[in-house]
């Protein structure tokens, strides 16, 4: 068991723990760690404030306290953490409901629906069951239309009503929804000149091109592939990474980072499509790539909708890494 501690900067003032240790403890350890990870840390009782024992993520700590870490390895790696059985839907992470409609800001390592372990926690399971124990009847509807990767952080948007399935299909059928993503992104040898605020686009045909570590693998093909569009703006461009919104036409699996990739600026954190010759000179505990906006006319009334939520802390921990 090794022990970490630290003590919150003065310049911070005040911040939720989880956040904290998010942005800290990689970079204290000298590798990733996952949200699955932190929690079961505080499940296990490893996580002290001012040397009492914390189990509450969301408590908010001030500049100052003393941070303790007891990291054993067995214990954070424990598969209960990821169980079904055991997770909930976090109250915070709901960020737009009505009576037809209910968005959520899914947190990176959380598959969006059913794996092949129908013991594993994922999202679509999850909001069932928080939707379901708000419910007299204990039971409720929901209905799924889009999903992130596993890896990726941010906006799904779920019906909670039969009645609004066919205008929220017709959402993403007819590209009637906008998405805004946001990236970190690593410049390659081989990454175009870029200037904030001046956006480019990629088009091209992305299609399956391999496997790696059991996962599927896309690129660009010259035949048989489906027509991909992305559209992205640089927000800070720094000496060897730059800060990207993205913005996709088309919704293909994994677009936004094959498209970065093959562009040579492959999204930091990415196991699947960062080059092997590249060799960032900063750790991440994750994929960097966040849906921050959805917007869209509301499938029942009409009402223009506009769905936000914040940059994940180990996003904004990274870019305070970045030299100009």
């Amino acid at each position: 068991m090794k022990r970490y501690h630290t003590r919150i900067p003065v310049a911070l003032r005040k911040v939720r723990l989880d956040q904290f240790l998010l942005d800290w403890l990689p970079q204290a350890m000298g590798k990733p760690l996952s949200r699955t990870t932190l929690r079961n840390l505080f499940i296990s009782g490893s996580v002290y404030v001012n040397r009492h024992r914390q189990k509450k993520a969301l408590t908010e700590v001030y500049s100052g306290a003393v941070i303790e870490v007891y990291y054993d390895s067995d214990k954070a790696s424990q598969k209960g953490g990821t169980r079904l059985i055991d997770a909930r839907i976090d109250p915070d992470t709901i960020v737009y409901e009505d009576e037809w409609l209910i968005v959520v800001n899914k947190p990176s390592g959380l598959p969006t629906q059913p794996t092949l372990d129908p013991g594993r926690a994922n999202l679509y399971d999850l909001m069932g069951k928080h939707l379901s124990g708000r419910h007299s009847s204990g039971q409720a509807y929901v209905g799924l239309h889009h999903r992130l990767d596993k890896d990726t952080s941010g906006l799904v948007l779920f019906t909670k009503r039969e009645e609004a399935n066919k205008g929220v299909s017709e959402l993403f059928s007819e590209h009637r929804i906008r998405k805004t993503y946001h990236c970190l992104c690593w410049r390659s040898p081989d990454a175009p000149a870029l200037e904030v605020e001046r956006e480019f686009e990629v088009r091209n045909y992305l299609g399956k091109v391999s496997e790696f570590q059991g996962k599927k693998k896309y690129g660009a093909v010259s035949s048989g592939g489906d027509l991909a569009l992305t559209r992205f703006r640089p927000i800070k461009v720094f000496r060897d990474m730059v800060w990207l919104t993205a913005m996709p036409e088309t919704g293909r699996t994994h677009q936004i980072r094959v498209h970065a990739s093959e562009n040579g600026l492959p999204i930091l954190g990415d196991t699947l499509y960062f080059p092997e010759n590249l060799h960032p000179l900063i750790a991440v505990p994750r994929l960097l790539l966040h849906a921050a906006c959805l917007e869209f006319e509301h499938p029942m009334t009409g009402a223009p909708i506009k769905v936000e939520c914040a940059l994940p802390g180990e996003f904004i921990g990274t870019l305070s890494q970045g030299k100009e």
